[in-house]
């Protein structure tokens, strides 16, 4: 009977380690170790992003890198390259604007898709005016519409309209973000704009006007409140057919309403988007989430 081999181990070296090789090594380890830890962790997202942008500006500065040992540096920019590689993977970015959206929210808010509302300048210009992401809370679709799609695959469901129509019009988890990136959008510009798309849409469904819902809802957007680029809105449909709206997570309205949810979330989704390219992102998203 042939004998088993066993891989011979590493031979040790002959001579000890010098006390600043030993440190050397020793931060290199670590700090590999560190930044691994935090790119494979998902709910660190937030503190993957504070290390890659101080490790940054810490690098950036003359004094503090004159001050600091190479092989220091060379081990914090494994732990930086390790937060910015795990950054890029749990995020998504708009390409028209550069803005990034995280993939996933509250851990079941899971992004289906990212577009950007434009804007016409007089028939001469389009300007790009926020930046979206669409995110869908996973159980809830699951639980709302597994029965009637489950057996139905990715593909045939983003080419399926009766499902974009039962997300927008059952009462589960949908949220929409805004990130403005006009730097001189005014408060006042996006009454109006919900006002013109937002109230196309109320008629749609139902008919008539009801500007005394559209009104409700745009009332919330105050003149008080500043919207200098990077300003968020998430305007979420939270059970019961409640559309919350919040500006940099202050929450600054909640109004119950089927209708109005259904004209929202329609803006993304719908038949007429406003961005076409992004509703067949965020239809093929759905489908995904639900299938898999």
């Amino acid at each position: 009977m042939a004998s088993l081999k066993f891989p011979s181990l590493p031979t040790l070296p002959s001579k000890p380690i010098s006390n600043h090789n030993f440190k050397r090594q020793l931060a290199v380890t670590l700090s590999v170790g560190i930044g691994l830890g935090l790119a494979v962790a998902p709910q660190l997202a937030k503190q993957r992003r504070w290390l890659a942008k101080n490790l940054w500006e810490a690098y950036t500065d003359e004094k503090t890198r004159r001050s600091s040992s190479g092989y220091l540096w060379g081990s914090l920019a494994c732990m930086s390259l390790s937060a910015e590689v795990a950054h890029s993977d749990s995020t998504r970015v708009e390409p028209n604007t550069g803005v990034s959206f995280p993939s996933s929210l509250d851990e079941t808010k899971q992004l289906a898709g990212v577009g950007v509302r434009r804007k016409s300048i007089f028939g001469l210009k389009n300007i790009n005016v926020y930046a979206f992401g669409l995110y869908a809370d996973e159980p809830s679709l699951k639980e709302k519409l597994v029965d009637k799609y489950g057996k139905q695959s990715a593909t045939e469901l983003k080419e399926n309209k009766e499902f974009y129509e039962d997300v927008i019009g059952n009462d589960l988890g949908l949220m929409v973000r805004l990130e403005i990136v006009y730097r001189k959008l005014s408060i006042g510009s996006v009454r109006g704009a919900f006002e013109d798309s937002i109230g196309s849409r109320l008629q749609k469904f139902s008919g008539t006007e009801n500007k005394e819902l559209l009104q409700r809802f745009t009332s919330q957007f105050k003149d008080d409140y500043k919207l200098p680029r990077g300003t968020k809105i998430d305007i979420s449909r939270l059970p019961g057919h409640i559309l919350q709206t919040k500006i940099d997570d202050k929450e600054i309205g909640s109004i119950q309403s089927k209708l109005l949810c259904q004209s929202l979330f329609d803006l993304y989704i719908g038949e007429d988007p406003l961005d076409k390219l992004a509703k067949e992102e965020i239809r093929s998203g759905l489908a995904s989430l639900l299938t898999q």
